[in-house]
């Protein structure tokens, strides 16, 4: 029997673009400043769930990015 795939993430990524997350820069994790940690550390981003990658709206304006912290 074959698995049938949800519609509605095909339809939802549709209208939306993938860019790099500006955090990790497409890593999935970032690195922690020095004077926070007081020793090298890295942690995972939270903000594209450590995929590297966000989806976004493609009807936004560059302006609205700028708001959202995207660009």
């Amino acid at each position: 029997m074959r698995k049938q795939k949800n519609m509605a993430t095909k339809t939802e990524k549709r209208n939306k673009i993938k860019i790099f997350c500006p955090k990790c820069k497409g890593n999935g994790f970032y690195r922690v400043p020095y004077h926070q940690a007081m020793e090298e550390v890295h942690a995972q981003c939270d903000d594209c769930e450590r995929t590297g990658e966000l989806w976004i709206d493609d009807n936004l304006e560059p302006h609205e990015l700028r708001t959202k912290g995207v660009i």
